[in-house]
């Protein structure tokens, strides 16, 4: 990376640039797995990675549109924050936004170079589905730093209600816990654990305990059926799963990693009503969220084949077959006296 990059970097991070004298225009990288030979390549390519960073808010998602793999991509990053001596962006591999300084740098993209193909340009079929693709469940052990903000939260149960929902029932809702109500959360796990194992040890119910205090942010997610109405239940509650899907989606394309923790405790009736939740209503579990801190192991999909299947009509004269070709029923016994 030239100086005159790093000192036009340094001068974007103290709030001043009226012009950059020096600097080579720069066009967009082509090519897939292209490695950068210059520091014009070299720049090249993290501006290019950053804009794409800055609409896809992803890294698999922003390495895909711009044409590397992953691997390479977080190279160009890394790389980056070698040279500039302080981080680009927050908590790779998992984007939490750009520090000062990546917003410094993005600027010089947005200002010094020709990349508005980055923005414009249709974005390849894989960027729609990166973000699908590599959400996992993350344990809250792995979670640190700050939950979603105000404005996040808003944003996530938005999209939750943009789910496929029969009838628009919004059969669902949420509990956000606050960091002040947390320590009355872990009495309330506490003594539910105590019901279920009178003879619980001091780990065991400070384990219960932790499970209420140790994400960053915490959200209950319950179902709420909706009676005297035509949508069956069942669709109802495929549609509350739906929410519950879209909402950690949402979490995980905003940079955050999230897991939905149930098991006894959800259907313990003192702790319902404790968090008021109504006779008829479910609470389905725990969200556990916050910046990953920790990189999960890798998630091995099953081939698509498992649960992908294709029908073919029967003709009468295949069903008068096998019925031809079934063993005969065991002759009934009579009935005893």
């Amino acid at each position: 990376m030239s100086q005159t990059i790093r000192d036009l970097v340094e001068r974007l991070a103290r709030g001043g640039l009226d012009e950059a004298p020096g600097l080579h225009r720069v066009v967009p990288a082509t090519g897939k797995g292209r490695k950068p030979a210059t520091a014009v390549d070299a720049t090249d390519s993290l501006f290019n990675g950053l804009l794409a960073l800055d609409v896809e808010r992803n890294f698999e998602a922003a390495a895909d549109r711009c044409g590397h793999p992953l691997d390479e991509f977080l190279t160009i990053i890394r790389d980056a924050e070698i040279t500039y001596g302080r981080p680009v962006v927050h908590e790779v591999p998992a984007f939490g936004g750009f520090t000062n300084v990546g917003d410094a740098v993005l600027a010089c993209a947005r200002t010094l170079g020709n990349h508005d193909a980055t923005h414009s340009a249709p974005r390849p079929k894989m960027s729609a589905t990166a973000a699908l693709l590599s959400r996992r469940s993350v344990s809250p052990k792995r979670l640190g730093g700050a939950g979603p903000t105000h404005d996040e939260m808003d944003l996530i149960i938005r999209c939750a209600l943009s789910a496929p929902d029969h009838g628009s029932l919004r059969p669902w809702r949420v509990i956000e816990f606050p960091q002040d109500a947390r320590s009355a959360l872990a009495a309330l796990f506490e003594q539910e654990k105590l019901r279920r194992d009178p003879l619980a040890s001091r780990e065991d119910l400070e384990l219960a305990r932790e499970h209420a205090t140790r994400a960053p942010a915490l959200v209950g997610f319950v179902v709420s059926p909706q009676g005297r109405t035509n949508v069956p239940l069942q669709e109802q509650w495929l549609a509350a799963g739906a929410a519950l899907g879209n909402f950690l989606n949402a979490a995980h394309s905003l940079g955050y990693g999230a897991i939905v923790l149930s098991g006894e405790r959800c259907h313990d009736p003192i702790l319902k009503s404790a968090l008021d939740i109504q006779a008829t209503e479910f609470l389905a579990g725990f969200i556990s969220l916050g910046r990953i801190v920790q990189v999960p192991p890798a998630r091995k999909l099953p081939p698509t084949d498992r649960v992908r299947g294709k029908w073919t009509p029967r003709l009468p004269a295949q069903d008068a077959a096998d019925a031809a070709a079934a063993p005969p029923s065991p002759p009934s016994l009579p009935p005893e006296a």
